[in-house]
């Protein structure tokens, strides 16, 4: 082959290979849908896929890549990949305002804590500003990591301000571990009427790694809120980041009336 016919050789190859990737992703459907690999399974080893479907590693992998962002499975670090199983995924809906152990029960699951801590300290202005509270002001954080098939799956800071507990009443927040916002109802006597929500991929760093128990740089979604009562006051600031593997996140969107030109 001269120099000029190997660039042609080589586009030629590059294009079997994209077509022979979506042929892979059509074959690893049909066995899902037939459930030759059925819901929650574990899917053969890279190298027996490949060595079944005749096909290098490198075209296998990147049409597990491609059901994995289309949601037909899911890829845990160092155990395998598993067929989604969508019958027991936590749905968390963007668009309502509910506690995560109340998403887990929706979907028949029950969170299982391996850390909850709480800490009262003095506001910084981070915090301050978040819940609109002057720095110095009192400030209660709880902690928790939530576990799915004894694996770290969300790990949530919640900060309300200090002056909402009553005197005497602190001690009743290990009673409400799995809702703060049961806590701030029945005991605060401060109900959330609505909030706002930032969405966000994020890479978990050193920190992160540790306590989620994943690589440093893995990706997390990270969901941070603010809760307001019905005078518009923040009550609840909320940092949580979730393993994407674990759950699936939704916003219910409608059309905005401004027209045609706004399409």
């Amino acid at each position: 082959m001269n120099e000029k016919e190997r660039p042609w050789e080589e586009e030629k190859e590059r294009k079997a290979r994209k077509s022979l990737y979506l042929e892979i992703i059509d074959l690893l459907m049909e066995d899902i849908r037939s459930e030759k690999y059925p819901p929650g399974s574990k899917l053969p080893s890279e190298e027996h896929l490949a060595h079944v479907l005749s096909v290098s590693r490198v075209t296998l992998r990147e049409a597990l890549r491609i059901l994995e962002e289309d949601g037909m499975i899911v890829r845990r670090h160092g155990r395998g990949t598993f067929v989604l199983d969508r019958r027991t995924l936590p749905i968390q809906s963007l668009s309502t305002i509910i506690s995560i152990s109340a998403m887990f029960k929706k979907a028949g699951l029950e969170d299982r804590f391996e850390k909850v801590v709480y800490r009262k300290f003095s506001a910084n202005r981070r915090i301050a500003e978040k819940l609109q509270i002057s720095p110095g002001d009192g400030v209660w954080e709880a902690e928790r990591l939530r576990t799915l098939e004894k694996l770290p799956a969300v790990y949530s800071l919640d900060f309300f301000p200090a002056s909402f507990v009553p005197s005497k009443e602190e001690r009743r927040l290990r009673e409400y571990e799995h809702s703060i916002y049961l806590f701030l109802h029945q005991v605060c006597g401060q109900n959330v009427q609505k909030g706002q929500c930032i969405l966000k991929p994020f890479l978990s760093d050193a920190n992160l790694s540790a306590v989620m128990k994943i690589p440093r740089g893995a990706p997390l979604m990270y969901i941070e809120t603010i809760d307001l009562n019905k005078r518009k006051q923040p009550i609840l600031f909320a940092q949580e980041y979730y393993r994407p593997d674990f759950f699936e996140f939704r916003v219910q969107r409608q059309r905005e009336t401004l027209g045609l030109h706004a399409l």
